[in-house]
């Protein structure tokens, strides 16, 4: 039933936008989705120039209006939309260069006196120095030439770390999924799934493909998919989710399958009013951390020490977005509170505040379970057993 939705609201949308000149769906969604002032934000935000590393894959693209004379609020809404397709999204807070701590197996606050991290992260000289691996596959939504061009500068800039990387319309997934199963079975190399729209949907469904040919998946990220877009399969080890709840076009909040052991993380921007469902595969900051991800793949061990806890988020407008993989449970003392392990940890407090059902001012109790986000980072050794190889279901 949901592969019959799915094609009925395909068919639907791109019928909107292939026959109305002035794309009357995307005129009804944006009177919803921009406020006066988000719209007077995005004039404010339409004259900058876009960054060099897009400068050869985006394009100024201008929606024509219906040419009725009482039509200039559809007209200006649709050139908002039709620029935001091809532009970066305005500025927003960026997550610092340096991360938090990350930690690959439980532990204590008696081992963290101080201010000085348990285990932080391997400097440049101690990680390991080898060439990314991997096959990505990406996939634009409906339109995708006019408002998924995002994933075609995201696809350059995997290609530029040494990573193959493909893009193509969500239209076709299946042909190409069968070529990845040919490559995989002949070099197996870690696959990389990345979605828009419903190219989202189409990267979830290429993943259940691969879990019933018992390939892994070592990291799978949609972007704003749709509200019909299927759980993550168990192949999968690694899921991101970068949605908005508010987006009528997109809003898939994805879930983890029954089978699901991996990292997942899912992301609601729904506060972050710079972004909406055409340019959130755009926003320069998430791609960078993508590809940082994407370039360590290799070496970074999809099961580590611990559980791997799922985190879902809803990140406040004045905050960055920072990518986490899962979260990592660990065991409080008597007396500590949800600030001292923000503090200990250098996580955000608004972070640990969604993730455990904890007061600001609760006192905690000696062992009690407190689950702070974390990366995955590259071990300092090559692993012996590589997260692309092949697993069960």
């Amino acid at each position: 039933m949901k592969n019959i939705a799915g094609l009925f609201i395909a068919l639907s949308v791109a019928g909107c936008l292939a026959g109305c000149g002035s794309y009357s769906l995307l005129d009804q969604y944006s009177g919803a989705a921009l406020a006066p002032s988000s719209k007077a934000a995005w004039m404010k935000n339409s004259g900058q120039a876009s960054s060099p590393a897009d400068n050869d894959t985006t394009a100024s693209t201008g929606a024509r209006g219906s040419g009725a004379a009482d039509a200039s609020d559809s007209t200006t809404t649709s050139s908002l939309f039709a620029r935001a397709s091809t532009e970066k999204p305005a500025s927003s807070p960026s997550a610092p260069d340096i991360k938090p701590a990350v930690f690959t197996k439980p532990v204590t606050l008696a081992d963290a006196e101080g201010t000085t991290p348990v285990a932080p992260p391997p400097s440049a000289a101690e990680k390991i120095s080898t060439e990314p691996r991997g096959r990505a596959y990406l996939f634009r939504g409906i339109a995708g030439l006019i408002y998924s061009r995002g994933m075609d500068t995201l696809t350059d800039r995997i290609k530029r770390i040494g990573v193959p990387a493909d893009v193509e319309t969500y239209l076709v997934w299946r042909p190409i999924c069968e070529q990845a199963i040919r490559d995989y079975r002949r070099d197996p190399q870690p696959i990389i799934l990345i979605g828009h729209s419903m190219g989202g949907d189409s990267a979830l469904a290429f993943a259940e493909t691969l879990n019933a040919e018992n390939i892994p998946v070592s990291l799978l990220v949609t972007y704003d998919p749709s509200r019909i877009a299927d759980d993550v399969p168990p192949n999968v080890e690694r899921y991101i989710n970068i949605f908005q709840s508010s987006n009528m076009l997109g809003g898939g909040n994805v879930v983890q399958g029954t089978r699901f052991h991996g990292h997942y993380a899912s992301y609601n921007l729904k506060d972050h009013s710079e972004l909406i469902h055409i340019n959130i595969e755009k926003a320069d900051r998430i791609q960078q951390q993508l590809v940082a991800k994407i370039r360590d793949l290799a070496v970074t061990p999809a099961t580590t020490e611990g559980e791997a806890v799922p985190i879902r988020l809803e990140v406040p407008a004045d905050a960055p977005i920072e990518l986490w993989d899962s979260g990592l449970p660990i065991a409080a003392h008597a007396g500590d509170t949800l600030k001292t392990f923000a503090a200990t940890y250098h996580v955000p407090l608004w972070a640990l505040l969604q993730i455990n059902s904890v007061s600001e001012r609760t006192t905690l109790t000696d062992g009690q379970r407190i689950v702070i986000p974390r990366h995955l980072t590259p071990m300092v050794t090559s692993p012996t057993l590589t997260s692309y190889a092949p697993i069960g279901h």
